[in-house]
């Protein structure tokens, strides 16, 4: 294994051992839960977003170590961030995780997802956080244009 692989998989593995932002966030005015059908894991995400701010984040969730270690590192990466920050941030992992060439400066511990697209049916276990932030945008959206 390369260097940067067991770097990649040492920074995954610390952010499903010790996630951060873990825990409901009891001032949060969105929530959404999602659930990969595939293997079962759930992520429940909590938002506290005011005049389109990110000012609290937090998830819950059971899964394998993919999916807790991908949550953990959006909570980082989109804290005290605005919605559109949000967006441009999630569009990037998103083509991370899909093998396409990304700008992996606001990415911050999820560029480790960069092989990803390597095994596909674990795909869906790095984005499960990722597709609950985007509902929750949603969400915001349409309550706020």
């Amino acid at each position: 294994m390369s260097d940067i692989r067991q770097l990649y998989q040492r920074i995954i593995v610390d952010h499903a051992n010790y996630p951060h932002h873990y825990g409901e966030l009891k001032t949060a005015n969105y929530k959404k839960t999602c659930r990969n059908p595939d293997c079962g894991d759930t992520i429940s995400i909590f938002a506290l977003i005011v005049d389109g701010q990110f000012i609290d984040i937090s998830f819950t969730g059971n899964g394998c170590i993919i999916s807790q270690a991908s949550a953990s590192m959006l909570m980082d990466i989109l804290i005290n961030q605005s919605v559109d920050v949000a967006l441009d941030r999630m569009q990037s992992f998103r083509k991370l995780i899909m093998g396409q060439a990304v700008a992996a400066n606001d990415l911050g511990d999820s560029i480790a997802f960069s092989t990803l697209s390597e095994f596909p049916t674990r795909v869906r276990c790095g984005a499960l956080a990722w597709h609950a932030m985007s509902e929750i945008i949603n969400d915001w959206r349409a309550t706020n244009g």
